[in-house]
């Protein structure tokens, strides 16, 4: 008699794996909606702050490289310059 119980409760066990477990709640597409559009406007706002950091970083770099040369325009007057102080 103690195997047929314990064969049962094997059944059970493999009857209650099985089963699905319950999904959980859906989310609240307001709270979703309202959680992404913080996410999208904290994003745009780092967006702003490195596009200012680029532009600043690029400003700097042709006012300080004007007298010697830069990448848009050219070494030439770097190169010239060099070669007569050279002589």
């Amino acid at each position: 008699m103690d195997s047929g119980g314990g064969g049962g409760s094997g059944a059970h066990k493999a009857a209650s794996g099985s089963a699905p477990s319950p999904a959980p709640p859906a989310p609240n597409p307001t709270a979703m909606l309202s959680a992404l559009m913080s996410k999208r406007a904290k994003l745009q706002e780092e967006l702003r702050s490195i596009e200012r950091q680029v532009y600043d970083m690029e400003t700097t770099y042709l006012q300080e490289s004007n007298q010697f040369g830069s990448v848009l325009k050219g070494f030439e007057s770097f190169l010239s310059s060099s070669k007569n102080t050279s002589k």
